[in-house]
């Protein structure tokens, strides 16, 4: 379906649902909505207003595992993006892919993770990732959307199946922007310029202005970005000589090599129609670009440096329009939710290592010849294209909140594709040898695939008594998920058998003509009776619910216990051969309490959790299956811990927020990956999660003449990880170690102009964000050929000094 035509599909449902609503509005009594709690000053993380559980609630009388970053917050942690924020949030875990781009990110919570998730048609995140109203993961990964003009960010820890659906098995983001406002003018710029130690220069310029068009009506609220992010990779002069053919290899030389720019808009218009109905339309457009290597290659070329044959750079961009629609028919509040997502990511990335090392391993590189038959040199440049699309609609029904019984009841439906292309390419391969209609290119792996959710949720609130409230939520799911098109090779040069193009019923790969435009045929489907090619399919029904029961004491303090269930939806493999996997399920027992002391000068809150996840997904690279990764459903795990926060605020003006998360997450069972030897035993650990993580912000705000003026200093913390659940594999990756990163600003403010010098990564530390080998790390890591391989490293930005001036109007 045309992205023009899902455009007007939205428009045309938000059309449909808020007319007759209009009708009812002009035409029913309906008694004013009851004021939601005022919120709280913005950098006050004690009693933010939060929206976790769709519809306002002060974080303190939320009963979940809940933390939030306020619009203040966000901007005194100079916070720019996910991985930003993501390090001041405990019961969060994230990790860069491999080639460490910007964009290219997996998020976890409480150790719910096997894998980045990051490869062709693999599996979806554990975790949801919404902008207000619209989930934005994807299967590369989530929009890593600048954080300029957000009102909070909360993350939600633990299955939230109930309300969120799919991908939200171990938890939600939630980024909330701020809303146009229709009763007064605002606006804001801010400026930042910033060098990087060792490294280049950077800035940034953002800025949003707020334009009531009809007053206490119609608003406008604009919101642009542009950030400059200086390099501090280098690429150093090397050679290498192939084994098979003797032809040497250098590499090319730079410095601060990984620039990054990105620009973006937000536009939202508010319409109030009536004291009960307002239409909030919005349009979204960010795009990112990068040139150069992110990973560092320790131990071959230095920290910081790696020694790259060709050219990397990259580009992501998307744009989401939509509309929120809410309003009230009696006493219900009714929301309904339209959205559609258009994002194309590509970029070019050395690969090189995998032609060395399989050449000095297998020989492989014993045939790789040009037109004329000479033996060329067999490294490869690997170039990664997606072109995905979100639709996504929810309509959801609540009743009153101040009455005893509550309910909150909805559909959703979304349905998003993905054309993913990975090209493999030797320059000047021979033609005959490359995939057909493709010249120089060594492998083609492109395809199209469909994923579609439906759901119906409810949940209810029951007050027994003035204390003790119970909930119980349900929701009802369908997934059906499709998968079609060509991977593999030219059989010339692989030989027969392997992923070859033979035609309808000869052959285990072969099927037929292409149906995804730019293949040499179709490899991956099913071949019908009649002769035609449909898509290899998976498909899955059921339940997740939720049970929690609630007593508050006091205003002050409250305590719940919850047990609650998420799942993650199954899919098809893109090696033909391989079977479909099936959801994952995890069911999550916690229980909690949140305190306030001290009029509210002090916080403290603290849950603990027990998780147990049923047939896990797990990704590995089978033996002779050329890098091809495969997923299947792999026994189960348990992840147990607490999790706590507390906060001071001083009336000196004072304050210290800490946060802590203690994760143990292992494997129940043995992991069997092919074969009837266990690939890890049962008591492994969990990948990517580290056993503790933690953080710590103080805060002195104090008069300097007519200036209000701020030192700050924060530390977070994050223990050791493995990369991978294979023992094995595991081994040969190694460990990326702890480190604390330490950040400090000083500055002053006055009638809304800001000045601040900050640091970031003060200690210079080098934190590892992730570790990982370009091939199969039995080729590309430690072996008998070479006892140290190439195993690359993705580390945090070194430290970088900056100057930020703002100015509010």
């Amino acid at each position: 379906m045309p992205s023009r035509t899902r455009l007007l599909i939205v428009l045309a449902g938000s059309s449909a649902l808020v007319l007759p609503a209009i009708a009812i509005a002009q035409t029913a009594v309906v008694p004013a909505p009851a004021p939601a709690p005022a919120p709280a000053d913005a950098g006050d993380t004690t009693d933010i207003v939060v929206t976790a559980q769709k519809r306002d609630e002060s974080i303190q009388s939320v009963p979940i595992s809940i933390q939030a970053l306020g619009e203040r917050r966000l901007s005194e942690l100079q916070v720019r993006n996910l991985q930003d924020y993501v390090q001041f949030l405990p019961s969060v875990s994230f990790a860069r892919g491999s080639t460490g781009v910007p964009g290219n990110v997996s998020t976890s919570f409480r150790g719910i993770a096997t894998d980045a998730g990051l490869v062709a048609s693999a599996t979806l995140p554990t975790v949801g990732i919404y902008l207000d109203e619209q989930p934005v993961t994807s299967i590369v990964g989530s929009l890593d959307i600048h954080a300029y003009d957000i009102a909070r960010v909360e993350a939600l820890a633990g299955p939230q199946g109930t309300l969120y659906g799919a991908s939200a098995e171990a938890g939600v983001i939630r980024i909330i922007t701020n809303k146009p406002d229709p009763t007064r003018f605002s606006a804001g710029v801010d400026l930042e310029a910033n060098q990087i130690f060792r490294g280049g220069a950077g800035g940034m310029a953002e800025g949003f202005f707020n334009v009531p068009i009809v007053k206490d009506r119609i608003a406008l609220r604009a919101v642009g970005w542009y950030n400059r992010t200086g390099g501090y990779i280098d690429s150093i002069q090397r050679s290498r000589t192939f084994r098979s053919s003797g032809i040497t290899q250098t590499s090319l030389v730079g410095d601060n090599l990984n620039s990054s720019d990105v620009y973006g808009l937000r536009a939202q218009l508010g319409i109030e129609l009536d004291d009960n109905w307002t239409i909030t339309p919005s349009i979204n457009y960010q795009k990112s670009t990068w040139d150069g290597p992110y990973r560092s290659d320790d131990d071959k070329a230095g920290v910081l440096k790696v020694a790259h044959f060709y050219p990397e750079f990259g580009r992501d961009e998307f744009y989401q329009a939509g509309a929120t629609i809410t309003g009230k028919v009696a006493d219900f509040d009714i929301t309904y939710a339209g959205y559609y997502m258009d994002r194309r990511f590509a970029s070019q990335n050395d690969y090189s290592d995998y032609g060395f090392y399989y050449d000095a391993i297998a020989g492989s590189g014993a045939g790789v010849v040009d037109d004329a038959g000479k033996l060329i040199n067999p490294s490869q440049l690997f170039n990664n294209k997606r072109h995905s699309t979100k639709l996504s609609q929810e309509f959801r029904v609540s009743s009153p909140r101040d009455a005893r019984f509550r309910i909150l009841a909805g559909l959703f439906y979304q349905r998003q594709t993905e054309l993913g292309e990975d090209d493999y390419l030797t320059p000047n391969f021979a033609t005959r040898l490359s995939v057909p209609g493709r010249p120089g290119q060594v492998w083609l792996t492109r395809q199209n695939r469909v994923d579609r959710d439906y759901a119906a949720f409810g949940q209810f609130d029951f007050d027994l008594t003035d204390k003790l409230t119970i909930t119980g939520g349900l929701r009802g799911y369908k997934f059906n998920n499709d998968l079609v098109g060509f991977y593999g090779v030219n059989t010339t040069y692989f030989g027969t058998g392997v992923r070859q193009c033979l035609g309808p019923k000869t052959g285990p790969f072969g099927l037929g003509v292409a149906i995804v435009p730019g293949t040499p045929c179709t490899n991956l489907g099913v071949l019908n009776a009649d002769g035609t090619i449909s898509p290899k399919r998976s498909k899955g029904d059921g339940f997740t619910y939720r049970a929690n029961a609630t007593y508050k004491f006091d205003g002050d303090h409250l305590v719940y216990g919850t047990v609650s269930s998420g799942f993650r939806p199954g899919g098809i493999n893109r090696g033909g051969a391989a079977a479909a996997f099936d959801a994952d399920k995890l069911t999550n027992y916690e229980i909690g309490t949140k305190n306030s002391f001290l009029d509210r000068r002090v916080t403290l809150n603290v849950t603990a959790f027990w998780e147990d996840w049923k047939n896990v997904q797990v990704t590995y690279a089978p033996p002779g299956s050329f890098g091809v990764a495969v997923i299947t459903n792999a026994g189960g795990a348990r992840s147990r811990g607490i999790e706590g926060d507390v906060s001071w605020r001083d009336p000196s003006g004072f304050s210290l927020t800490a946060n802590a998360t203690y994760v143990d997450a292992k494997l129940t069972a043995p992991l069997f990956t092919g074969g009837t030897t266990p690939t890890a035993a049962a008591g492994t650990k969990l990948p990517l999660t580290a056993k503790f993580k933690g953080s710590v912000i103080g805060r002195y705000e104090f008069d300097t003449g007519a200036w209000r003026s701020h030192v700050q200093a924060s530390a977070a913390y994050i223990g050791d990880r493995t990369a991978t659940l294979p023992t094995a594999d595991s081994a040969k990756l190694g460990i990326s170690p702890a480190y604390t990163q330490i950040d400090a600003s000083i500055g002053a403010s006055r009638n809304g102009t800001t000045i601040e010098i900050y640091m970031r990564n003060l200690n210079d530390v080098r934190g590892e964000q992730s570790r990982s080998a370009q091939c199969n790390i039995n080729y590309c890591g430690p072996s008998t050929f070479d006892p140290v391989g190439e195993i690359y490293r993705v580390y945090n930005q070194p430290r970088t000094i900056g100057l930020r001036f703002g100015q509010k109007f």
